[in-house]
């Protein structure tokens, strides 16, 4: 008796079918493999993240603490008076972790001419999570002379 082909290729699956059924599934040495695969990557993607919200936020820092600087630095060429002794302090809720302290340094420069000149070195210094970040400027300005 002859089958026609649709019956063959069912006969054909039904043989492959009871074979696959009995050789089903992984060994534990596959799923071993496997599950070490996924660790490594794993870690590796979660160290490339650390490593990007570390470098995110060095960068934020870096491009908002000099514009603040410059800004507590005006404030002082404004106002040399208040900044005699320097200071320190933060810059309000907005921007709550960031603080910053300046420091006036009395300095002379004596010129060829046997003269002196008088300046004041200023450093404001912006820090950001209790120092972990650190920015400062530095600035000298003309001291008032005595001599007038």
């Amino acid at each position: 008796m002859r089958l026609s082909p649709f019956c063959s290729m069912f006969r054909f699956m039904k043989n492959t079918s009871n074979f696959n059924a009995l050789n089903a599934g992984f060994t534990l040495l596959e799923v071993m493999v496997a599950l070490a695969i996924i660790a490594i990557v794993l870690v590796s993607v979660l160290r490339m993240q650390g490593q990007t919200i570390s470098m995110n936020e060095a960068f934020r820092f870096y491009t908002i603490a000099p514009e603040l600087a410059m800004s507590k630095m005006a404030d002082i060429r404004q106002d040399p008076e208040s900044a005699e002794f320097g200071g320190s302090g933060d810059f309000g809720k907005e921007l709550a972790r960031y603080s910053w302290q300046a420091s006036v340094e009395d300095v002379t420069i004596e010129t060829d001419a046997a003269r002196e000149m008088n300046f004041k070195r200023v450093d404001v210094t912006v820090t950001y999570l209790e120092d972990e970040y650190a920015y400062t400027i530095r600035e000298y300005m003309r001291a008032p002379s005595d001599d007038s």
